[in-house]
Parts: structure tokens; sequence; C-alpha cells
């Protein structure tokens, strides 16, 4: 394909998926995965080019994770999952009227998160492609590929930063068991289905609790009030929003969190290093203003990093970001005769080209989200907290859940994605953290042979 049409078309998925996830990730509590990865997965499936539906995808993080904290700031409301850990920050800032700038600092910060994470990650990602091959030759003492080791270690980190420590470690094996048992009863190794039902299930539980007769706490008589901070108008000169203290911060953990986010969990990251910026400065105030900052690019970056390392270089998910929202690259579809679009695409595809397009795409989103989200923040986050009702989103995902499912694997595929869900969900609910459950999936076969 012409260099000039791929980017031509990667330029029209990129402009559609920032408007669609900047709106989408101002929605009170969305998830990341159960937002990005089914349609991610319903373009592959289809047989779309796996290059523009990684533009496509990249398009949808960037704005998503500089989306999701602009209601943080603005309301004290996470957008997303990956917000949360910004909303002490966020409260402290509104307690001394500082919302209006913490909310510039982060849509700017966030933009440094994307820039410092391609650059670090998308050349590191071919440079280690070596690496990649070795890990999936190289056999260990338990007769497993040196990939598997990697990802077992993560599952352990993982489980002992959830919250529910010793929940999260007892869970691997049944979880593990889970799976391989409803692949037997499907009589294939089937991935997908499994995956979304992990990826819905929290959304699947919501839902379900609405109907239930037992719902009496969750009803309400009026409608939830939520005040925006008044807001004046907003440069677009990035450098009046951060000194250069926060630029350098923000920098280096952005760059440190690219390539530890191969491995680890991003709001692991996120929490680790904004909590230690935050506890280094005296002064409260400063403290969190610098915090908020440096996790708006530490988000960005650690889910570049975390996708492209494992995409390019290892080619198996390896972390939380590479088994969750980016699975979809690593599963093997019919629409591809069998291979993953992951195979598919550094087949097709040289590597200064998927360089150019990534670098490109994802720049593109910067710029266009950063563009739309500092003169426009507030009367989107008002549009979609008065317009969208979040159920009608969730519903829409998991009907395209329940389709996939029964693509893959018939009627059964339905069902075991319902029981995967509500126990993925029971276990999420409880202080586990879903990315124990996606890397448990990935390393099923092998924890399962150990019994």
């Amino acid at each position: 394909m012409d260099i000039g049409i791929l980017l031509l078309q990667a330029t029209f998925l990129t402009i559609l998926s920032v408007l669609m996830y900047i709106i989408i990730g101002m929605i009170p509590g969305t998830d990341e995965t159960a937002t990005i990865a089914p349609i991610t997965l319903a373009l592959l499936a289809a047989g779309f080019d796996p290059l523009l539906v990684l533009a496509w995808f990249m398009g949808t993080i960037v704005a998503f994770k500089a989306a999701d904290a602009v209601p943080t700031a603005l309301a004290a409301i996470p957008g997303g999952v990956m917000a949360v850990p910004q909303v002490p920050d966020a409260l402290v800032a509104r307690k001394y009227g500082y919302s209006e700038i913490v909310l510039r600092k982060g849509i700017t910060a966030s933009v440094i998160g994307t820039v410092v994470a391609i650059v670090i990650a998308l050349p590191l990602s071919f440079y280690l492609t070596p690496l990649g091959d070795l890990l999936k030759t190289q056999m260990g003492p338990l007769n497993w590929p040196g990939w598997v080791y990697i990802i077992v270690a993560g599952i352990i980190v993982l489980a002992v930063m959830s919250k529910a420590k010793i929940l999260a470690l007892l869970a691997i094996f049944p979880f593990a068991m889970l799976v391989q048992g409803i692949r037997a009863v499907y009589g294939k190794p089937v991935f997908i289905s499994i995956f979304l039902a992990i990826t819905i299930g929290p959304i699947l539980y919501e839902l379900l609790t609405l109907i239930s007769p037992h719902n009496h706490h969750l009803k309400r008589d009026s409608y939830a009030r939520i005040k925006l901070v008044k807001t004046d108008k907003i440069t677009l000169n990035p450098l009046h929003h951060l000194d250069k203290l926060e630029v350098t911060l923000s920098s280096i953990f952005a760059g440190i969190s690219s390539i530890l986010s191969a491995f680890m969990s991003p709001v692991g990251l996120t929490i680790l290093f904004g909590d230690l910026i935050k506890e280094a400065e005296k002064d409260e105030l400063k403290g969190s203003l610098r915090a908020y900052a440096v996790r708006d690019a530490i988000k960005n970056a650690t889910y570049i990093g975390g996708t492209l390392i494992p995409l390019i270089a290892i080619g198996v998910p390896t972390g939380p970001m590479s088994a969750g929202p980016a699975a979809p690259f690593f599963a093997k579809l019919d629409a591809f005769n069998g291979l993953s679009p992951r195979d598919v695409l550094l087949q097709r595809y040289s590597t200064p080209t998927i360089m150019l397009v990534i670098a490109y795409v994802t720049l593109l989103a910067a710029l266009l989200t950063y563009v739309i989200l500092i003169k426009y923040s507030k009367p989107l986050t008002r549009f979609v907290f008065k317009k969208i009702p979040a159920e009608a989103l969730y519903s829409t995902f998991l009907a395209i859940v329940l389709v996939l499912s029964y693509m893959e694997a018939g009627i059964a595929g339905i069902f075991g994605s319902i029981l995967v869900g509500l126990i993925s969900a029971t276990f999420a609910r409880n202080g586990v953290s879903i990315g124990v459950l996606f890397m448990v999936l990935v390393a099923a076969p092998y924890l399962v042979a150990l019994l």
C-alpha cells in the first residue's frame, strides 16, 4: 500500500478515535479495557488492516488517558479507573481554588508523557526484538518458554500489589482451572470470549444488579447534582501550564514507566511514582499539583509502552496492558488465517513504515486531544454528565462482547462469558486486580499443568 494513502487512512481513523474516546473517557467510572478492547477486537475480527487498527488504538488510548482526568479536576469524579489515584490531588487543588490550574497541568503533562513514551518505547521495542525471540525459545527448569516465567512473576507481583493480597494469590490457580475447564467444554483453546468476559465482567455485574429485586439501595429520587468549578479562558501555550521541575519530573517518570509497564501494572506505577513526588514536597498544594501532573504523564506513557514493547519486541502479552486492552493484537483470528494481527503486522510492513505510522498517529492524537481539552474541557464535561447515560454505553459494549463470544464458541460461548464475567467481577469487587486475571488467562495452560 502506498505510504501516502496509508497515512491518510490512519489520519481519518485517529481523528475518529480521538473524538469518540474523549467523550467516553469523561464518563464517570468507565473502564479502559471494557471500552477499548471490544471495538478493537471487532475491527480486527472483521479483517481490517492491523496497522490501521493499531493507529485507531493509539488514538483511543491517548485521548482516553487525557480525557479521564478532566472530570477529576473539575468535579473530583474520575472519568476512568486510571484517574482514581488523582482524586486526592484534585481535592487538595479544589480546596485551595486551584482546580483550573491542575486541569491545565494534567492535560499538558499527558501530552509530555505521550511524546516521551513514543520517543523511548517505539525504537526500544524494535531494538529488543532478539530478546523476544529468545524468550519464546529458551526453556527453563519447568520446561516453560522464557516469557511464561515473566508472566508468572508479573502475576505474583500484581497479586501482592492488589488491595486483597491473600485473595489475589489464592485466586491464581482456581481461575486458571476455570479457564482450562471452559476450554475443555468448548473443545478448543478459545481466548477471545474468555478475555472479553473478564473485560466486561464488572459492567455485567452492575447491569444485572440493576434488575435484581434487592437493588433498593441503588434507587434515587432525584438526579445527582455535580458542581463544576469556574474556569477562565485558557491559553494553548503549554509553557504557561507547567514549570521546569514539573516538565522534568513528568518526562523522567514517563520514560521510566513506559519501559516498566511492559511487565508492571500501569495503576501501580501511577500510584507509586505519584506518591513519591507528593511525599517529597512538604507544601501540600505544591505536592498535589506536581503529583497530579506526573500521574497524567505516567498514565499515557504506561499505556503506550505497555502496548508497543510486548507487541513488537516480545510477541506475547507480558503485562497487564498487553494482556488487557491490547490483547486483541495477540489473538489468533480466522480473519488472518489463524495468525495473530501482530504476526500479520510485522510480515506485511517494514520497520520504518510501522515506526512512521505509529509515531505520526500518536503525536497527531496528542495534538488534537490537547487542543480540544484545553479549549472545551468544561462544556464537554457538562455535556457528558447531562446527556450520556453510562448504562446505555455499557449495554452497547456488552452486546458487542456477547456477539463476539457467540462467533467464537456458539451458545456455549455466551454462557461461558457470563460465568467468567461474574466470577471476574466478584474478584475485582473484593480487591483483586483485574490485571491478575488477564495474565492468568495467558498462562493458564502452564499453571494448570503444575497441578
